[in-house]
């Protein structure tokens, strides 16, 4: 285990880390290049594989999953443990720090070359992650990264659905149901949106605001509430034995979801989804499932070995997570500008050649982000005077020791 972590990487002072989530955060980038890429190919329609390929973009619940955990816990561990309450304009300082710079340099490098849809006539709009409230620019400018105005719109509610809990003081079966409560209550009004109001109209724009997917964020921080409940004696509980001992358990269920969602559902499998009411909230709930099953065994007993953990432990799926914010925001334009040119062709196969050479180019990208904009921005999301001593390990309060730690997101 590393005696000293670079103060890019550390969590919040006093929380730990859980090193395992790094490589999952490299799985959900990748998932989300290979559903463009055989999207972009037409290998999603053309193949029959395309029924999985392009239900990869499940990859977006993983972050969000991810997020609603990371971020929700040390709030709630401060409060079960009586800690003072982490301050609301640090949280953000962290949050823009980790997500601003580096989008802002590829924003700006990128509208340059290859150059971006709707940049020049509405470039303030993706500046302020604000251009998911017009129907037009949802997917303009870097087209992905309408996902983040989600994340930027939750990381401005969280400190405050964290204090509201803390007035409430619920039991940790309370603040369950609470979220349970709040994630349907979204699934019904997406369900209402999807039945009354008309595509591209100003009502159907909210599919695409934290309105829409809050649950997914909530079932994050539902792990998180019971992550700080057994935090160092997960072996000891019974509902968390199967997946302290038996990881591959949870995978093979989040495989079943996955094709069930795939092959049952009669989705769409271009761009343009047409959704049924059916297959649209199958498709948003199997998402959910398949994503916490899959986060399960790097969450509880993350030192308990297994060959998905073992996986997940890998120094490369770590370094892959490491970068993957710099995959996620430049692979998109990357890839269209390659198959305009004919990397479909370059090598044999296409969509295989198309998702390889836009790898080969965005990954080291990725990493000169990471290295050169993300970590320097990173150095200061904790004033130095509040830095934590270096220690032997991040854990030293935990259970069974962890595998190396590596980032946070």
């Amino acid at each position: 285990m590393a005696a000293d972590v670079d103060d890019a990487l550390r969590p919040p002072p006093g929380n730990p880390r859980f090193p395992l989530l790094d490589a999952m955060r490299g799985v959900a980038a990748l998932t989300i290049v290979i559903t463009h890429a055989s999207g972009v190919s037409a290998f999603n329609a053309d193949n029959w594989l395309g029924h999985f390929t392009a239900r990869l973009n499940f990859g977006v619940c993983i972050f969000f999953l991810l997020s609603g955990f990371l971020l929700y816990r040390p709030f709630v561990a401060a409060r079960r443990e009586g800690r003072p309450p982490i301050a609301t304009l640090r949280f953000w300082r962290r949050r823009t720090l980790r997500i601003v710079p580096a989008y802002w340099v590829a924003l700006t490098l990128l509208s340059i070359f290859p150059g971006l849809i709707g940049f020049h006539e509405h470039w303030w709009r993706f500046y302020t992650f604000t251009q998911i409230y017009w129907a037009q620019t949802t997917t303009q400018g870097l087209g992905p990264a309408w996902t983040l105005c989600l994340e930027v719109s939750f990381y401005l509610l969280l400190p405050f659905i964290a204090m509201g809990m803390s007035r409430l003081r619920p039991s940790v079966r309370g603040e369950i149901a609470i979220l349970l409560g709040v994630a349907i209550a979204v699934l019904f009004l997406r369900w209402a949106i999807q039945e009354w109001a008309a595509p591209f109209s100003g009502w159907r724009v909210l599919h695409n605001t934290l309105l829409s997917y809050f649950d997914w964020f909530a079932y994050g921080m539902i792990l998180a509430i019971v992550s700080v409940a057994t935090h160092g004696r997960e072996s000891e509980s019974r509902s968390l034995t199967l997946i302290v001992r038996r990881p591959w358990v949870p995978w093979a269920a989040a495989a079943a979801v996955f094709a069930f969602v795939c092959l049952a559902l009669g989705l769409y499998r271009g761009f343009l989804a047409t959704y049924t009411q059916w297959n649209f909230f199958g498709e948003h709930v199997g998402y959910a499932l398949t994503a916490a099953l899959l986060l399960l065994p790097a969450i509880f007993g993350d030192w308990a070995g297994g060959w998905p953990r073992r996986l997940l432990a890998a120094s490369w799926m770590g370094w892959l997570g490491l970068v993957s914010y710099g995959v996620f925001l430049w692979h998109s334009p990357i890839m269209l500008y390659l198959n305009d040119h004919g990397a479909q062709t370059w090598l044999p196969f296409g969509f295989p050649s198309l998702l390889l050479c836009t790898l080969a180019i965005t990954v080291p990208i990725a990493a000169l982000s990471y290295y050169f904009v993300e970590k320097p921005a990173l150095r200061f999301k904790d004033p130095r005077s509040k830095r934590p001593a270096s220690r032997p390990a991040d854990r030293a309060d935990s259970a069974p020791p962890a595998v190396e730690q590596l980032a946070e997101r």
